[in-house]
């Protein structure tokens, strides 16, 4: 896949958004909640995360509305740990991503607050809509999590859960990679994650990453390199077999001044 292919691939894709927004509608996040993320299903219902507590130490809530509803739903809190969740820096807000049938999936960094409490987690909403499933943590093979992590989900039951660190070795931005955990099982069970692309681009720390699943098993993230501290270049990585490869594209290039 070329670089232009690549990009026409997403203009294409967010067009197509931007046509079925026909109208738009400002609306105030529940509960007093902060760093809303909401995505709408196929028949209109919107479905909403957002953080409450202590910035460095709090908690994610889901609510939705169906349409022709002035009101969300009563509130179900995603993190089965109590104070799990992060909002320091914003880019480390919970991300949400809806699958096969519907099926909601929530992600998002660990907040370090107890060693049980540190990592990338997932939790998705049982199958009667009630409450969520317990959360896991899908970093086992990496560590010194940082930045933003990101799901995507496809009709297909596949799941994608994706972050930046690093494996073994120095700390350093320039060494950090794009990681992905994938579910066949929507999001039942991962597996263990592995590096979207060998190349050593190295990762931004305080940068987010995201992701986008289609339907027809296309998966695309979106990061900003670190190498060597100078470059910041944004990479474009897709995958046209469900996340089992990724060809790469830059997007935009930075060289930060020495």
């Amino acid at each position: 896949m070329t670089r232009t292919s690549l990009a026409l691939a997403l203009v294409v894709t967010l067009t197509q958004a931007a046509v079925a927004a026909d109208r738009m509608t400002v609306l105030q996040t529940p509960n007093g909640g902060i760093q809303p993320q909401a995505v709408a299903d196929a028949k209109g219902t919107l479905h909403l995360i957002y953080f409450k507590g202590e910035t460095g130490a709090g908690d994610l809530f889901y609510v939705r509305r169906e349409v022709g509803k002035d009101r969300f739903s009563t509130p179900i809190r995603v993190n089965s740990r109590p104070g799990s969740a992060i909002a320091t820096g914003t880019v480390r807000g919970g991300q949400i991503a809806l699958g096969k049938g519907g099926s909601v999936h929530v992600a998002w960094n660990g907040s370090g607050k107890a060693k049980a409490s540190e990592g990338m987690f997932h939790a998705r909403l049982n199958d009667v809509g009630t409450a969520f499933e317990g959360q896991r943590n899908l970093m086992r093979d990496t560590s010194v999590l940082d930045g933003g992590g990101t799901v995507a989900a496809d009709v297909a039951g596949n799941v994608y859960v994706a972050w930046h660190a690093v494996k073994t070795g120095d700390r350093g931005e320039e060494n950090r990679q794009v990681w992905v955990a994938r579910s066949t099982d929507e999001g039942k069970t991962f597996a263990k994650e592995t590096p979207a692309w060998a190349e050593p681009t190295g990762a931004c720390g305080c940068c987010s990453t995201r992701a986008f699943a289609d339907s027809g098993g296309s998966v695309y993230l979106l990061y900003r390199s670190a190498n060597a501290g100078v470059n910041r270049d944004i990479y474009l990585l897709a995958s046209r077999n469900n996340g089992t490869s990724f060809q790469s594209a830059v997007v935009h290039k930075w060289k930060v001044p020495g």
